[in-house]
């Protein structure tokens, strides 16, 4: 009954009492059966009553409980074999930077998804090292050439050391493509830090050598982080979740923080690299004030590195379709480039 009661709300936008319920239930069962279920949902948080006289909407918990239950394990109305069509929007400009196509590509999912789409296009954070050069530039600069194992290139001019001469630069390269291989760039930073201080003699130079570059480059790549690209914030003050004028405009204001939506965005990357992860109301740390959902899924575009995209929405949010949306995208990129 808890399914039924979700999705009547999913759709209808207002409290859903024992009679449409029974209208929409499968099996037939009186209505002094469905009160007494509606209380059991009560009883364990999974539904609220916003007066004596309404229906009941479903909470937080609900939704997590829908979402595991329903969508992620095995019921299918998450994966459908197809998306709405005009997700192929979406799609368009792949051959721009990744920049640009994440812009067109966040309108195309605020559009039709109907949510606020947050877009991150997103360097070394992602990528699993294959290979690692520097070559000189002189004086005292180098370019350091970041091969990941996708094929995806960065590179970044970096000041080094002035007793490092071109021969030791190509050694740290090869060191670190042969010890270091498949880590990513913050991995490689941890493993380096361990390693200088377990005190191992092997290669001991040439770690705190690459351990100085690769501070450098990420600072380097923190000095030039992408914006968090933002499209669609004025499609929820038209939904009745954000009527309240101040809590929209604290919205609003919350999406205005970039630095804040690329702590978000970062934090989920890795985990949403092959599936969409869910962030839901106050579960998500850096929105908990919000009644928000927020779906994240990060896309490879192959040599031009990584887009973390998030969908954020109300509670009220159409999931199996925006889960089935993000979830095309990433198929879909995948099977381009394949």
């Amino acid at each position: 009954m808890l399914k039924t009661l979700i999705e009547a709300y999913l759709e209808a936008g207002e409290p859903v009492g024992s009679r449409l319920l029974a209208k929409r239930y499968p099996e037939a069962l009186s209505s002094a059966t469905i009160r007494n279920v509606l209380a059991e949902l009560e009883d364990e948080r999974l539904v609220s009553q916003p007066h004596a006289s309404a229906g009941r909407v479903p909470t937080e918990r609900a939704y997590r409980y829908y979402v595991d239950r329903w969508l992620n394990a095995g019921g299918g109305s998450s994966r459908p074999t197809t998306a709405d069509p005009r997700l192929e929007g979406a799609l368009r400009g792949l051959d721009l930077d990744p920049e640009a196509w994440a812009r067109q590509a966040g309108r195309v999912l605020s559009e039709v998804l109907q949510g606020v789409c947050l877009a991150l296009p997103i360097g070394l954070t992602q990528s699993r090292l294959a290979r690692l050069e520097f070559v000189s530039l002189p004086p005292g600069r180098a370019v350091a050439v970041w091969v990941g194992a996708a094929g995806e290139v960065e590179h970044r001019i970096l000041d080094v050391p002035s007793d490092l001469n071109p021969a030791q630069l190509v050694e740290l390269g090869n060191f670190a493509s042969e010890r270091f291989r498949g880590l990513t760039l913050p991995e490689l930073q941890g493993r380096l830090l361990a390693e200088l201080q377990s005190g191992v003699e092997e290669g001991r130079l040439l770690a705190a050598r690459l351990q100085q570059m690769a501070a450098k480059w990420t600072a380097a790549e923190d000095q030039a982080g992408a914006p968090v690209l933002v499209s669609g914030v004025g499609q929820l003050g038209h939904l009745p979740e954000f009527e309240d004028v101040e809590r929209f405009r604290g919205m609003v204001a919350a999406f205005e923080e970039q630095e804040l939506l690329a702590r978000l965005l970062n934090a989920f990357a890795e985990q949403a690299r092959s599936e969409v992860k869910l962030i839901l109301g106050s579960e998500n740390p850096y929105l908990a004030d919000f009644p928000l959902a927020t779906l994240v899924r990060t896309v490879r575009l192959g040599p031009a590195g990584f887009v973390t995209f998030a969908l954020v929405g109300p509670l009220r949010m159409d999931y199996p379709r925006a889960m089935a949306g993000l979830d095309w995208l990433g198929q879909e990129l995948d099977r381009r480039r394949g």
